[in-house]
């Protein structure tokens, strides 16, 4: 490949860090080695091959090897292979623009490929369109599922494959091509998850891994997946192969829109109901102002632990607004209004946050290229905050005449009976572990929490919460722990 050629390639990357990660923990790469299985007298493809790991390991002696990479200094000392031949080359660009390549070095007919892509590239914002107009099914931004998708239209039919790639796939709406992808044209066999420290020192900027295998060919509803949640250390991969659970394929092909949640929690529903949070309250995501150290105001007297702001007097806080001042802003020595912003925050707390809310700072923040002035709305309404970010437990505090910002979901009961309901279940074990069955591993997204189930309720239990509530705000939220959990098992067993 000559120089030109290759700064071409760099110029795709918004950095030139190429983010792969190479597969050096032992028991991973013999799981997959495991699961790829004996590939004596076939046609394999690596398109991603790094240091070699996999080709080193390979069980059988194949028939030929195309190992491929982008980054150039694996060629300057690649691992010694027997029928392999190593092809510099922009695996996935030479999808995406196949005018500027010869269309034979790769072939169309391997009987099976393992790879390890390269987790989160940064694509350009000009080469995303590239990407979307040659291929506008798929989801540009995500270069793990560009290369599963790429390596399977090379495989022949029931062709096998081997792929480890963070488990976000199962769960996230911007990859439900590659859900539906897979379902239609890549049967899966094996779905493995476990935590990415298994990896030891490298850290990938994704919590879960996976480990998924399968054959180029539809997915039967009558099929067998078999899946995996590994999240003990204490054994390894190879031997979490004999557990897990077994799941029919129709279930697969019926949750491709939704996400697909298996594994150890499969089947251990609590609840029988089939309310969701969106059926009862509007889960909004709140605004960004472009310039926090400029509008975001924090207690001068009480100052976070995490500055992103600026001090301000808690007195320079208007609480009550007309409609007026809500829409059009505050004039005046009092120029900020309550802000909720991102973290966790006791259920019961105050906030001791502001927001500037003056007519130049609303122009700035509906116009700002920057800033977003997103469900506006919904501003000022009585609802319920659920930080984002999360440290595994999911947690929602009451707030009332504020702005949120993006950094909560705003939840915004669609009755004032269902306040004091949502905020004891939101803040209980139920809810995350319904979370984590829409979206294990992910942040705390509208979107996702909007699909979390809730427990069948009746009049008497909405009435019965309110008055938790109005214990909590007298005697203080953790005194009434032993109700709230008694609340909430009752609902469970019903």
């Amino acid at each position: 490949m000559n120089f030109d050629v290759w700064c071409f390639m760099l110029d795709m990357y918004s950095n030139t860090s190429l983010q792969g990660y190479f597969t050096n923990a032992e028991d991973i790469k013999q799981t997959m080695l495991q699961l790829f299985g004996d590939i004596s007298g076939e046609k394999i493809l690596e398109p991603c091959f790094g240091e070699g790991a996999f080709l080193k390991g390979l069980i059988g002696v194949p028939r030929k090897i195309d190992a491929i990479d982008v980054d150039e200094k694996h060629f300057s000392s690649p691992p010694q292979i027997d029928f392999c031949n190593f092809i510099h080359l922009d695996f996935i660009d030479y999808h995406v623009n196949p005018d500027k390549y010869n269309k034979d070095i790769i072939a169309t007919d391997y009987d099976g490929v393992i790879c390890n892509p390269p987790y989160g590239l940064k694509f350009t914002q000009e080469y995303r369109k590239v990407i979307k107009n040659a291929f506008p099914e798929v989801y540009a931004r995500e270069s793990y599922g560009l290369f599963f998708y790429f390596s399977l239209l090379k495989l022949k039919p029931n062709g096998h494959y081997v792929f480890i790639i963070p488990d976000t796939f199962l769960s996230s709406r911007n990859l439900t091509f590659l859900r539906r992808f897979i379902v239609d044209f890549a049967a899966p066999e094996y779905i493995l998850k476990f935590k990415s420290k298994r990896f030891e020192s490298v850290n990938f900027g994704y919590g879960n891994l996976c480990i998924i295998s399968g054959f180029k060919r539809k997915l039967g509803d009558e099929d067998i997946v078999k899946v995996i949640d590994e999240n003990s250390i204490d054994r390894t991969l190879l031997q979490s192969l004999d557990s897990g659970v077994c799941i029919e394929g129709k279930k697969f092909r019926e949750s491709v829109k939704e996400a697909w949640i298996f594994g150890r929690d499969y089947h251990q529903d609590d609840f029988s109901s089939d309310i969701t949070l969106g059926d009862i309250a509007d889960c909004k995501t709140g605004i960004y102002t472009g310039d926090n150290e400029r509008f975001c105001g924090f207690d001068e007297n009480n100052p976070p632990s995490r500055i992103n702001g600026h001090p301000i007097s808690l007195e320079s806080i208007k609480v009550e607004l007309d409609e007026n001042e809500k829409k059009n802003g505050l004039i005046g020595t009092q120029r900020y209004v309550k802000f909720i912003r991102g973290g966790h925050r006791k259920p019961l707390e105050k906030t001791s946050h502001g927001l500037l809310w003056t007519p130049e700072s609303i122009k700035f923040y509906a116009t700002d290229k920057k800033a977003r002035l997103q469900n506006r709305t919904f501003y000022f309404k009585k609802g319920l905050a659920v930080p984002m970010v999360t440290s595994g437990r999911i947690s929602a505090s009451l707030f009332d005449n504020a702005v949120f910002d993006q950094g909560v979901v705003g939840v915004f009961p669609k009755k004032e009976i269902y306040t004091a309901f949502l905020l004891i279940y939101l803040n209980s074990e139920f809810a995350t572990k319904q979370k984590n069955l829409v979206a294990p591993g992910a942040n705390n997204s509208a979107n996702y929490l909007k699909k979390m189930k809730i427990p069948n309720f009746k009049s008497d239990d909405l009435n019965r919460a309110q008055k938790i509530l109005e214990q909590a705000i007298i005697k203080g939220w953790d005194e009434t722990d032993t109700i709230r959990k008694e609340f909430m098992n009752s609902l469970s067993a019903g």
